[in-house]
């Protein structure tokens, strides 16, 4: 029986150039993120990245999920094929006004690749997709079969993962081993994050005449007092819980309108409001206490309106068997394999609420991301590669039962 193909001739020199390469095509195509304009935004990212996976021997296909924006699938075969692991990134990115340096040039400088999305989340979607063309050259079959996706809309809606959970590319394989969702994480595993309440709270006024403002309620004014109220009497109470991985929950009043001219007093005055949630918190629940607290507090002079946007926690079991070996692969080859937990939030409490063992991992930092200089650690980017081969290979051990989409009885609130 002649010996199973290895991975022995790929240098790490080799990988670091394969990967910059394609991180920096993918970086120098735009793909911002349209927040509901009816813009195929990501689209012409996702037909390169399905161009060069069919290039590279893996099958790959588009998705339309809304106005023209595609979802991209790529998929290699495993011995196991009625079984998958599913990796996962965005391919939408964020605005580059203000940017300090080319968004779609991918200027590599002092060991860093410069550009919009180079770590939030090209980044790991280059190292996902070098691992997966890299096992189709060797030969090597993995234990069960890959479906990455590349999804649109994570930094606004998160249509792309619901399009993704909705479609035949995973209902067809019916069982999903596990989730790894690529996001800039320093190679950590997140087991672990924070979900998200967002709200407006709306204060109104008869409006008039500035030189005549006696006995007109002034809704900023009102809203100031709302502020003061939320800074002082409701923020400082969030200390008092916290989730061992994620740390408490924060509110932070992030924008604020109202008024029509220099010599009005205003008719209305609105604040947004992002409240993080922890694991076990219900977004909805946590908007109804807010609500009644403020109401109470300020009458009729102040609207608490409805959430415009909700998204999960994420919660994942660190001792779950697909979890554990993604953590033993990272340890494998020599990074820290412990789970930790984020602030921010991604498209994995999706997938982990239809029952799918989710992990967030990639190159890359937080901090890099959205910044008008946003850029990636080549040697990270580089690691990520053979990490992901690792794990896709399952190299270290794993017995992992798959989970079945049809028959999952988690619900949000459960996750």
């Amino acid at each position: 029986m002649s010996p199973e193909p290895t991975l022995v001739s790929r240098t790490e020199e080799s990988v670091r150039v394969d990967v910059t390469s394609l991180l920096a095509q993918l970086v120098a195509i735009p793909s911002v993120n349209p927040r509901g304009q009816a813009i195929p935004a990501e689209t012409a990212v996702a037909t390169f990245v399905a161009d060069w996976s069919r290039r590279n021997g893996l099958d790959a296909w588009l998705e339309e999920v809304v106005d023209g924006r595609c979802n991209v699938i790529v998929t290699l075969p495993g011995r196991d094929q009625s079984r998958i692991v599913l990796l996962e990134s965005h391919l939408d990115t964020v605005e580059v006004e203000h940017m300090t340096v080319p968004p779609f040039e991918a200027r590599v400088d002092g060991g860093r690749l410069y550009g919009r999305g180079a770590c939030d989340a090209k980044g790991p979607l280059a190292a996902f997709l070098i691992a997966m063309r890299d096992l189709a050259r060797s030969g090597q079959v993995p234990p069960y079969s890959v479906v990455l996706a590349g999804v649109v809309d994570e930094e606004h809606e998160y249509r792309g993962v619901t399009g993704l959970l909705a479609s035949e590319s995973l209902s067809a394989a019916r069982e999903v081993v596990g989730a790894v969702v690529g996001e800039p994480t320093d190679l950590r595993m997140v087991v672990a994050h924070k979900g998200c309440m967002r709200c407006h709270i709306v204060a109104s006024g008869p409006g008039g005449h500035s030189s005549r403002p006696w006995g007109l309620v002034n809704p900023i004014e009102s809203i100031a007092e709302v502020v003061t109220h939320l800074a002082s009497d409701v923020v400082p109470h969030l200390g008092d819980q916290a989730h061992p991985l994620v740390g408490p929950p924060t509110l932070v009043t992030s924008m604020i309108s109202g008024g029509s001219g220099p010599n009005t007093v205003p008719n209305e005055c609105r604040i947004t409001l992002d409240r993080r949630t922890l694991p076990g918190e219900d977004p909805h629940n946590v908007w109804a206490e807010l609500r009644a607290g403020v109401e109470q507090k300020f009458g009729d002079r102040v609207v608490v309106e409805e959430p415009f946007l909700v998204d999960l926690a994420l919660d994942t079991d660190p001792a779950d068997t697909f979890v554990a070996s993604v953590g033993a692969a990272l340890s494998h080859v020599g990074r820290d394999g412990a789970p930790i937990g984020t602030g921010w939030g991604s498209d994995a409490s999706k997938l982990a609420a239809v029952g799918i063992p989710a992990v967030v991992l990639g190159p890359g930092s937080i901090t890099d991301a959205h910044k008008p200089d946003e850029s990636i650690d080549i040697d990270e980017l580089t690691a990520a590669v053979e990490i992901m081969r690792t794990v896709l290979m399952g190299r270290v051990t794993y017995g992992m039962e798959g989970r079945n989409l049809g028959g999952s009885d988690a619900s949000p609130t459960d996750r």
